[in-house]
């Protein structure tokens, strides 16, 4: 469940960078990064257990 849910975070911050980066608005990039670390994470963390 938690892989599941930390795909969907990752792919909303692809999305968030989607929408920010060609507008060059600063927020939505910043947190689209954020979201996709911390799936990354969250997927690591998966694993590791």
């Amino acid at each position: 469940m938690k892989s599941v849910a930390a795909v969907i975070v990752i792919l909303l911050g692809a999305y968030l960078l989607y929408l920010g980066i060609p507008k060059s608005m600063q927020p939505p990039i910043v947190s689209g990064i954020a979201f996709i670390v911390i799936g990354a994470v969250w997927l690591l963390d998966g694993r590791r257990s």
